[in-house]
């Protein structure tokens, strides 16, 4: 009799332990595993990110971590499921083609030998498709302006995608997106926390921007498929193109004989890097004459802050009045000018 009752609580036991692994609602630790599924974040109208933690006692026994959902409750390894390729950390599943303002029941699970281990259950609504998702991308505020550049930043969060780039779109227009702004560079990535390097180039001198974060993803659909996360919308405006002072003819000599001026200026530019020639411009007609429209004559290109230039004008008809100025013209298509000047050949 003592013998048929061991017998039956060993046996009791022995069942207990084969079906301690079995889907459970709640997180729970069995034979050294804790599974421990994360509130689902950045719902959208088609993908929810979802996460979990799995600490186990023996880590090489964990063969498959992932993330199961369903529209019924307790979903298994049997239902849909996202594996991840990390190990007892934790870990984010982006689950995509979703359906739409639809209820879904998602729970963490991890393949511990030959047995599953679920985490506790959650739920979540996926939005309508035309709603604002959550985005786990942040738009940092921009620095190092220019007049035709500026550097912006990123913080993404993770929300499970394996394959994403980050960039940041910008625009005249204060509400865009990536497909019809004006302009779009990717970044590189800066640190483990997140934090992405944007520098975005050109602009317009003078002239209000919008811009955004944003991350383009891939939902298993296709590479990327116009999957995007949007942070806010910031706004900066581009100064003027920096400010030459003294930009202007200082001297000139005129030859009858010979049918030329020489002219020849001077200026101060406290970013001569971005100059690309100065020269001056000319014209019978206009007192105000332009480089795009009248002629001009290349001079050189500075080399410093300080820098004097001189330029030999052919061609010149006798009895005339000849209006010239200098300009100095940008690596981008801006035109600075120095004051006017006008001679009287004889």
């Amino acid at each position: 009799m003592k013998t048929s009752r061991f017998l039956t609580l060993m046996a009791a036991a022995a069942m207990m332990l084969l079906t301690a692994c079995k889907p459970d609602p709640i997180a729970h630790l069995t034979d050294g595993v804790t599974v421990t599924t994360a509130e689902p974040a950045f719902i959208s109208g088609t993908t929810a990110s979802c996460g979990a933690e799995v600490t186990a006692d023996d880590e090489g026994l964990l063969i498959e971590l992932g993330i199961c959902w369903s529209r019924n409750e307790k979903p298994t390894a049997d239902d849909n499921i996202m594996s991840t390729h990390k190990c007892s950390q934790p870990y984010t599943c982006l689950l995509t083609q979703l359906e739409p303002n639809t209820r879904y029941h998602v729970r963490a699970y991890a393949k511990y030998g030959t047995e599953y281990c679920y985490g506790e259950e959650k739920t979540f609504t996926t939005l309508d498709p035309d709603a604002p998702a959550a985005s786990p991308v942040t738009t940092l505020e921009a620095t190092e302006v220019t007049s035709w550049t500026f550097m912006a930043g990123a913080k993404v969060e993770p929300f499970g995608a394996d394959q994403f780039s980050v960039g940041i779109c910008y625009s005249t227009m204060p509400e865009f997106t990536k497909e019809d702004c004006e302009g779009y560079e990717f970044g590189s990535y800066a640190d483990e926390a997140g934090f992405y390097v944007v520098y975005c180039n050109e602009l317009r001198p003078n002239t209000q921007y919008y811009y955004r974060a944003f991350v383009a993803y891939n939902d298993g659909s296709g590479y990327y498929s116009n999957n995007y996360f949007y942070g806010e919308i910031l706004s900066l405006t581009t100064p003027e193109i920096p400010f030459i002072l003294n930009l202007y003819t200082d001297y000139y000599n005129y030859s009858p004989y010979s049918q030329y001026i020489y002219v020849a200026g001077n200026g101060f530019c406290t970013q001569p890097e971005l100059i690309n020639q100065v020269g001056f411009c000319y014209s019978l007609t206009n007192q105000y004459p332009e480089y795009e429209s009248d002629l001009y004559t290349t001079a050189a290109t500075p080399t410093g802050e300080y820098f004097d230039f001189g330029s030999t004008i052919y061609n010149i008809s006798a009895n005339k009045k000849y209006y010239i100025r200098s300009y100095a013209r940008y690596k981008v298509d801006s035109i600075k000018y120095g004051d006017v000047i006008t001679i009287d050949t004889y």
